[in-house]
Formats: structure tokens, sequence, C-alpha cells
């Protein structure tokens, strides 16, 4: 059998912003079902605004699903040499690495609870399954392990690491379209590219993503619960005391991100993702 060709994404940077357009372009099909979904479930649907216009948002399991699939795409596009980020293997070291991250986020979303108010649990619960899964996918999932493919020296692991964390970070400020308040946008910016930091290190050490997928799902899962973020779709209009907590959190998180990924570890980083290559294409 001739052997499949990669060139496009065997350009490692360009092949990461492109795999993020290609999981968009599936999740804004998944977008749909959500509006579906909003159709028979109340609540599930919330009024936004977006460039002074007042419009209909939808996201949870509609997205989500279409992430996954994405996913499947990517895995069966290089099958057979690579296994996946889904799987057993790692997951528990990888929950263990954002366990002290976790306690301390959720801390200040219970803060958030009891000076702001909750909202339907779980309506948070189905709309966080979109970042949980969407996101991760997103700026993750295949674009680390596309460029992971092709990396030949360790010092190049650095690159995906940082430009994982800020493109993640960075696309938190289109909140402000949304009708986010822009200081509050702007923190929401700096914190995303402090918890990507950490996820993206996680999924790094262990080749599963399983770990940040459930991290992220609960982070956003125990923010939407607030009455305002519930409200308003997860678009920050304001900054409260559980909000510089879960600040606080994510600045812990990076400097938690800057240990697991020391150099020392860089050779271990290789291994492992050669193997989850199998054959190395280089």
């Amino acid at each position: 059998m001739k052997e499949r060709q990669h060139k496009v994404l065997d350009h490692t940077i360009i092949g990461y912003f492109l795999l993020a357009i290609f999981v968009s372009l599936f999740e804004s099909l998944g977008s749909q079902i959500d509006k579906l979904l909003g159709t028979v479930i109340p609540d599930y649907t919330v009024e936004t605004m977006s460039m002074g216009r007042t419009v209909d948002s939808s996201m949870g399991v509609g997205v989500a699903l279409a992430a996954l699939l994405a996913l499947l795409i990517f895995k069966l596009w290089f099958k057979p040499v690579y296994d996946g980020c889904l799987h057993k293997y790692g997951l528990k070291e990888g929950l263990l690495m954002l366990l002290p991250f976790l306690i301390f986020h959720w801390i200040g979303s219970i803060v958030s609870w009891i000076t702001l108010g909750t909202g339907s649990v779980i309506i948070a619960l189905l709309r966080a399954t979109a970042p949980g899964f969407g996101e991760e996918i997103m700026f993750r999932g295949l674009g680390v392990a596309n460029y992971m493919r092709k990396i030949q020296s360790e010092r190049q692991i650095k690159v995906i690491f940082w430009l994982s964390s800020i493109v993640f970070g960075l696309l938190h400020l289109s909140n402000i379209i949304a009708g986010g308040d822009p200081f509050s946008v702007l923190i929401q910016a700096v914190y995303a590219i402090g918890v990507g930091m950490l996820f993206g290190a996680v999924y790094l050490r262990t080749g599963n993503l399983w770990p940040t997928i459930l991290g992220h799902w609960s982070v956003d899962f125990m923010e939407m619960v607030r009455v305002d973020l519930s409200g308003s779709g997860g678009v920050m209009v304001g900054m409260g005391i559980g909000d510089w907590i879960t600040v606080a959190a994510a600045a812990f998180a990076a400097i938690w991100a800057l240990r697991l990924m020391k150099p020392e570890h860089n050779g271990e980083i290789m291994e492992l993702w050669s193997k989850k290559w199998g054959v190395n294409e280089n």
C-alpha cells in the first residue's frame, strides 16, 4: 500500500493552526445540534451581545461530539502509526498533576457561588462539555500531537508548549465582541494562558488528553453554575472575590507547569511521543 503523504501537516506550526481551523469547522456544525437542543431544553440557549447585536448562543454537547469526530478523523488519517490520545495509560498521573490546581480553582468557584448565587447545575454540566472537549481538542489534542510527530530536537518541545498556551489565552479576547467587560476579558485571557500552560504540560508529559478534558470540564462546570455566568453563557462581565481566587489558581498553574516542563523531563517526553507515533516518520 502506498504510504499516505502529509506534506502540509509536516509543517508543524502551519499544521497547528490548520488543525485548529479543522476542529472549529466541525464545531460550527456541532453547534447546529446544540441549537436543536436549545428548542427542547429550557435555558440551554442564552442571549449574548455580538457586535452590538443580540444573538442566541447554544454551545454544549453538540460541539463536544463534533470535536470528538474531528479527533477520530485525525487518528484514522494517521492510522496505523498513531495510537491516539484518549486511553487509560497516563490518566491517573495526569489527574494527579492537575489536582492541586483544580482544588485551588474549585475553591474560587465555590466562593463565587456563595457571593453571587447559583443557576442550573444540569445546564452548567451540559454547557461545560463544549470547552471541556472542544477547546482541548482544538488547542491541544490535534495540533500538539501533530507537532510532536515531526520534531527532532528536545529544544523544540518548548515551542509548542508556549504556542498552544498563548494562542489558547489570546482567543479568549474574542469575548469582548460577545459583550464582555474589556478589563475582565483581558484578565480572563491572561488567566487562560496560565491554565493553558498547565494543560499543555500535562498533555505533553502523559500523551493523554483525558486528564485535561476532565479538568477543563470540571473547571468550566464549576464556573458556569454561577448565576452571572449561567445567564451570560460564560462571558465575564465583572471581577468578584471568587474570580481573583481563580486568577491566583491560574498563576499557580503557570508556575506548576514550568516545573513539569523542566528540561530534565524533555528526554522522557520525546520517548513517550516517539512511542505514541510508532515508527518515527522523521
